[in-house]
This record gives C-alpha cells, structure tokens and sequence, in this order.
C-alpha cells in the first residue's frame, strides 16, 4: 500500500479508507506493518466481510498497542477476526496467547529471513575460513539504528573493557542510521577513548551494506529491551550469519530465534556485561571457533528464505 504518514488517528483513518477501496478482488488481507495494524485497530470495526485477515508481528507492536486499555480491547477483537497471525520468535508466540488465548491455534511461527539484496551474491557460497594473519585486524561489524535501544554503548563498554593486546587486533564498524543525536555524541566520545579504533559508517544502501559484511569477521549487536520497545526478531543476525560472521548478541525478545547459543554466536544477558567482554575477547583469540561458528551460520541462515515463508504463510491450511 503506496501510503504514508504518521499513525495519528488522520493517517489511520486514511489508511482504512484505502484498504476498504481496494479489497474488492483481495484474495487475502495480511496486515504486516505497523502502521496499518493501528489504523485496523481503530477503524476495523467499519468492514463488515473481510477476505481471510493475516496479521504479521514484528515485535514492538505488543507493546505499543496494550498500553492503552481501549487499544487493548480493540485488539484483542482485531486479533479474534484474524484467521491466521503469524510471528518471528517465540518470545511473540508466547506473548500473544497471554493476550489472547482464544486465537493460540491460529498462532504460525515462521522465523524471519536475510533481506535478499544484502546477502552474498552469486551461488552464495562463502570461502570458509575466516582466519586472518597475526598482524590483520579483526573486523568487528554492528548494524542497527544508533539508539539507546540498539545497546552499541553496551558494545563500546565490552570493547574498551577487553585486554589491551585484544583491542590492539580488533577494528570496529558501526552500521546505522542517527536517530538519538545525543546518544551519538555519548557514543563518539566513548568511542575516542577506546585502543581499539571505532568508526561510524552511517546509514547505507544495500549495495554498501553487503560490502560492509563482506569484508567483516565478526559481527555484534547487543540491544537492550525498554518499557515501550524490544527486539522482536532481527533480520540482521541472519544477515550477518549469510556472510558466515560469528556473532554476538544479547539475549532478548526474539533473539534467540536468529542467533542459536554456541551455534552460530553467543547470546549474552543483558545485564552481565563482563560475559559480554568475555565472549567478545574468545572470538578475538581464537580463529577455530570463529571457523566453526561461520560455518554453522552460513547453514542456518540458508534454512531462511522468504519463498518458504510465503508457502507456509499463504498456501498451508
């Protein structure tokens, strides 16, 4: 749906309204973005025969849409029209039957898969060692928005925590758009005093993105859950783990169902950030493992694709 704006109650009302318009030959309704969802929240309640509603959850959205008990009983009545919801993670399956046990045998959970433009081209087959010489830095690669939720402080405080010979053979890149200017500058200037250098790439298209993994080792995103906001799944994790990068994260939201724990990376409490250090200067030190994590990552991430998730979300019964 070619439609923007906020998710004001204007933008909503803007958004049914050209749903309704353009359902007449609709085989399905797959609400899948967040935006989209609050308007069918709010003014659901104008179809009176809906196609067969699929609703997708990324995360956050159990979140936003409880907080507000009139939101919250709207839907859950969106939520009992629905005739399949589908989830990335566990953590959101659990959630939702909570919330609504009447629709738990309408719960799909299909994981999420690598955004198809920044995977490896080609066959996507990787050389499989990602050794490097004593004397070539280790590449550590974070990809996400620069926000507080996004925990790269937390990446920089484990970094600068490492021992000095660790720090000495890493680099880092830090992937993302600015979306907290203060945090930045709290960033920047935590960053500056690190042995380890640390370079702030900015927002990048797909193209530059791919590059970015391409010529990575490791790869690290350590976010942190608010009241309002949590990782539902993380696209990104597969994304890394496509290019055969170990990786390191924090055990939160859905995680777990992109990063498998001593797999493909190591998940990491949120709160223990002596762990983070930890797993962070194993990888440094030792390549076999980042070899055997690469490895198991690039197979787990070709068991995600976005053709199999469209034959289980459209064609299963």
């Amino acid at each position: 749906m070619p439609q923007k704006g906020s998710q004001d109650w204007n933008c909503s009302w803007a958004l049914v309204r050209f749903i309704k318009k353009n359902l007449k030959s609709a085989r399905y309704l797959h609400i899948a973005d967040p935006g989209s969802l609050r308007a069918m929240i709010r003014f659901g309640w104008v179809f009176h025969n809906l196609p067969p509603l699929i609703i997708t959850f990324h995360g956050s959205e159990l979140l936003r849409f409880t907080r507000f008990p009139l939101e919250k009983l709207l839907f859950r009545k969106l939520l009992k029209r629905s005739e399949k919801v589908h989830v990335l993670s566990k953590h959101n399956a659990d959630n939702l039957k909570r919330l609504c046990p009447a629709i738990s045998d309408h719960i799909l959970k299909i994981p999420g898969a690598p955004a198809r433009n920044v995977i490896p081209q080609g066959n996507g087959k990787l050389p499989i060692i990602h050794s490097k010489p004593n004397d070539e830095l280790i590449t550590l690669l974070c990809v996400g928005r620069i926000h507080p939720r996004k925990g790269q402080l937390e990446l920089i405080r484990a970094i600068k925590s490492l021992k000095k010979e660790s720090q000495n053979k890493l680099a880092c890149r830090i992937v993302g758009p600015i979306i907290d200017s203060s945090y930045f500058k709290k960033l920047k200037t935590l960053a500056s005093q690190s042995v380890c250098k640390i370079i702030f790439v900015g927002d990048l298209n797909d193209d530059e993105l791919r590059a970015e993994y391409e010529k990575s080792d490791l790869f690290a995103l350590t976010s942190i859950p608010t009241k309002k906001s949590i990782e539902g799944f993380g696209f990104v994790y597969l994304e890394a783990s496509a290019h055969g990068l170990p990786i390191i994260a924090h055990k939160t939201g859905g995680v777990e169902d992109a990063v498998l724990d001593g797999i493909t990376g190591f998940l990491v409490e949120p709160n223990k950030p002596h762990e983070l250090s930890q797993k962070l200067e194993l990888l440094i030190n030792h390549s076999q493992l980042r070899d055997e994590l690469s490895k198991n990552g690039r197979t787990w991430a070709q068991e995600h694709s976005w053709d199999r998730i469209a034959q289980k979300l459209y064609l299963s019964e």
